[in-house]
């Protein structure tokens, strides 16, 4: 029995570290658009739509947020889904000494 923990345990902290690594690596790893590369991707124009309700309203109407990154430092960015329905929130944190002193969240549906 123990010798069957002991793989897993060993592996899954390198995986996670791996994992990790990669996710908190610096945000500029992809080609560049205006680069001369078999794998630059072009710069295609892409709607984004108002949405005029709030992320705690669209998780109450049953979104489920499938990405978060940090938004500049000016709060976080989320990624949400319902049915066929893509919408990125960026969430504002109160600001003390300001008069942002509530949270708020703007939305925008990319399809």
């Amino acid at each position: 029995m123990m010798q069957k923990l002991f793989l897993p345990l060993v592996i899954l902290p390198i995986l996670l570290q791996s994992a990790s690594g990669f996710a908190q690596g610096r945000g500029d790893w992809l080609p560049q658009s205006d680069v001369k590369s078999s794998y630059a991707a072009l710069s295609v124009p892409t709607a984004l739509k108002p949405v005029p309700d709030s992320l705690a309203s669209l998780l109450t109407k049953g979104y489920r947020i499938t990405t978060t990154a940090d938004y500049g430092g000016s709060g976080a960015l989320f990624t949400l889904v319902w049915q066929r329905q893509t919408v990125i929130c960026v969430l504002t944190a109160p600001v003390p000494g300001t008069d942002q002193n509530v949270p708020t969240s703007r939305c925008w549906a990319m399809n």
